[in-house]
């Protein structure tokens, strides 16, 4: 059976892998010897051969995951065998569970995209607008026993937006603390965290000033205030990729302008990002956005307590 997941909004498909990893392992897969998350990005034939191939192990098929297989930087040299494999398999469920699962939107003009948007279990997972938006979080806060009033509910999606990773863990630190009572505006002022991006600035800041102790504590910080590890890590990755690309256009020695017109990013994250830049080379950073990726699959397909995963990350970073 074929799935296909990608989009921008990263966080309900995550949702949606992990719904199909629990109900494989509690109907087929009890075991949890069965399913795989492999690297799309890195993948070679060899091991996409090799996963595809294996049968279950104490179970009757195998769910494989495969991540981000559109940012191959060879897939037009692997595209055609990766196909050629789809089109040996009836799509049923009697076979293996392949899962492609790409975050953002991958190249709709491929010869693979099109292959994998010709299955049933197709899902482009868009940025919720408002209306959606206000409906998802409070279906959220009520899944979580919660209540919250209708001008606590707008102020909370004005402050946070539709960065779901974040809401959601807003969402979380609002029912525990209210316990059942309604979330009303004050609560909203008192413990949301509308300035992340500062507190991520800061964290950054301290990982690339190699002053561990203090990476820990903020990350720590973050942790207490209800802040979820995917969360952090999720936010780490995009300040990581925002150097990455603000230091390519320095070394060509674009304009101030130039920068804020190719990146649209907020002149704020500009203006925060690059006194870092002079603390990392293009290389640097190329190195520590890819162990930041392999760290993502880590956390989300590790047993591990994913706190001691962005630990590890702390102090292992140059």
């Amino acid at each position: 059976m074929i799935f296909f997941f990608y989009g921008d909004d990263t966080y309900r498909a995550w949702q949606k892998v992990k719904q199909i990893k629990d109900k494989f392992k509690a109907e087929v897969d009890t075991s949890g010897f069965n399913t795989m998350l492999i690297d799309g990005s890195e993948m070679s034939l060899e091991q996409f051969s090799e996963a595809v191939s294996q049968t279950g192990f104490l179970a009757t098929k195998r769910l494989l995951i495969i991540k981000n297989v559109f940012d191959h930087k060879g897939l037009n040299k692997i595209k055609d065998d990766i196909i050629n494999y789809l089109n040996k398999q009836t799509d049923s469920s009697d076979e293996n569970f392949l899962l492609f699962w790409q975050e953002g939107i991958p190249d709709k003009r491929t010869a693979l995209f099109k292959k994998l948007s010709s299955y049933k279990y197709v899902n482009e997972f868009e940025p919720l607008n408002n209306i959606k938006l206000f409906n998802w979080a409070k279906i959220t806060i009520d899944q979580l026993g919660g209540k919250i009033t209708a001008p606590a509910l707008t102020m909370l999606i004005a402050n946070i937006g539709n960065n779901l990773w974040q809401l959601s863990s807003e969402i979380n630190k609002l029912v525990n603390f209210k316990r059942g009572q309604n979330i009303i505006e004050q609560d909203i002022i008192q413990l949301t965290n509308g300035k992340v991006d500062e507190n991520i600035f800061n964290l950054t800041d301290a990982i690339a000033n190699k002053q561990t102790a203090l990476a820990i504590k903020l990350l720590r910080d973050q942790l207490t205030q209800g802040a979820n590890e995917q969360y952090l890590l999720s936010m780490i990755i995009r300040q990581f990729r925002i150097l990455m690309q603000l230091k390519s256009l320095v070394t060509i020695n674009s304009s101030a302008a130039d920068i804020n017109r190719i990146t649209g990013l907020h002149p704020f994250v500009i203006k925060k990002s690059l006194p870092l830049l002079a603390k990392y080379s293009q290389e640097d950073l190329k190195n520590i956005f890819n162990r930041l990726v392999q760290l993502d699959l880590d956390m989300k397909s590790s047993p591990l307590d994913n706190e001691t995963f962005l630990d590890l990350f702390i102090i292992k970073t140059p």
